[in-house]
């Protein structure tokens, strides 16, 4: 439990601090002091979904979804501020390598052993059979 409450006090403080830096009632323009509205908003959403997932215990899908946050912010770097930058990346990073995807492969369930055939006797020539290949006395 310790380990979804630092990956949801992460992505909650990386929410904050996009939500925070871009001011929503500026129009969006390339911020000079902060991240632009629309990426502080749309960073801030997907970091709150990080923690709902990671909050209900998908690991996986909180790991997918911080991946996606990672590469957004990676492409879009250069419209923030040379402060925030590595800041934001170092915080993103931070919270990928809080998250562990462990992919359980099911196996699939043992099948019991095949019965072996009955051994069938065909009168292989065994001896007091009526079957005239016993090897005896014919005539």
């Amino acid at each position: 439990m310790a380990g979804v409450s630092r990956i949801l006090s992460a992505a909650a403080l990386l929410a904050v601090v996009t939500a925070g830096c871009g001011g929503a009632a500026q129009p969006q323009k390339l911020a000079v002091h902060g991240v632009p509205p629309a990426l502080a908003n749309h960073w801030e959403r997907q970091a709150l979904a990080i923690a709902s997932a990671a909050a209900a215990g998908n690991n996986c899908s909180a790991l997918q979804l911080t991946n996606a946050l990672r590469s957004d912010v990676t492409a879009r770097e250069h419209r923030l501020p040379m402060r925030l930058r590595v800041p934001l990346l170092t915080g993103v990073n931070s919270l990928a390598e809080r998250i562990t995807c462990v992919v359980t492969v099911p196996t699939p369930p043992k099948k019991p052993p095949k019965p072996k055939p009955p051994h069938e006797h065909h009168g292989h020539g065994h001896h007091g059979q009526d079957g005239g290949d016993g090897g005896g006395n014919e005539q």
